[in-house]
């Protein structure tokens, strides 16, 4: 979540754009209501006021995604999850906090996390891992960004508690129908485990996993929103 001082000063200038000129109605106060929401399932403050009809990126993959933002229930009841693959800056971010805006205010749960995230947590020893694995395999919608091997420690004991307690935790909600994106910069998913745990991983993706390959060059070097 962002600190209470930078979200007040988003809560105001929602209210200067508004046609109300500050003074507060139901138009702004629904909307600081919607951006609250995101800002507590953890999707980073860029992509609050971005629609996915204005995605600027690989036309087929907006199109794809289109279809499924259209219908999120079907998303859920369905329970079938998404890996985004592509080069940095291409917008698998932008699409997947699209999906899960459209889940929040849809009076779904959701969180937007990273491996960088997740691997800390687990890691850390302020940190009850039991609450921490409870609420990613309970969420409604759950978004892991960053889903790269170079962010693991290139170490045998490290591979083995993230690959241990990451598998378990996609096992579970692949299993429970419960929908999961990855977004990832790495063509092959399943380097990004090791040993026994890519197999296993391989197989529940084959079995519970669109994937998702998104063609473009990195618009955030060309300062275009994606």
């Amino acid at each position: 979540m962002i600190p209470k001082k930078k979200m007040n000063l988003v809560e105001r200038r929602i209210k200067e754009k508004c046609s109300c000129a500050g003074k507060g109605c139901n138009n702004c106060n629904s909307k600081i209501s919607r951006i609250k929401k995101y800002d507590r399932a953890n999707i980073p403050m860029d992509y609050w006021m971005l629609a996915f009809k204005d995605f600027a990126g690989d036309k087929n993959f907006k199109k794809i995604l289109i279809d499924k933002i259209s219908d999120i229930e079907k998303i859920y009841e369905s329970g079938k999850s998404m890996a985004f693959i592509g080069n940095l800056g291409t917008g698998k971010t932008y699409a997947a906090s699209c999906i899960l805006k459209k889940a929040l205010v849809s009076d779904y749960t959701g969180l937007y996390i990273n491996m960088v995230e997740i691997i800390n947590k687990l890691t850390s020893k302020n940190v009850d891992n039991s609450i921490f694995l409870d609420s990613l395999m309970n969420i409604d919608f759950l978004v892991v960004d960053e889903f790269d091997k170079r962010y693991v420690f290139p170490s045998e004991k490290a591979e083995a508690l993230f690959g241990q307690t990451l598998e378990y935790v996609l096992r579970a909600r692949f299993q429970n129908h419960m929908p999961t994106i990855l977004c990832s910069n790495t063509e092959d998913l399943d380097d990004v485990f090791a040993g026994d745990f890519a197999r296993a991983f391989s197989s529940l993706k084959s079995k519970y996993m669109d994937i998702i390959y998104v063609s473009g060059k990195d618009f955030r070097k060309r300062n275009v929103d994606v």
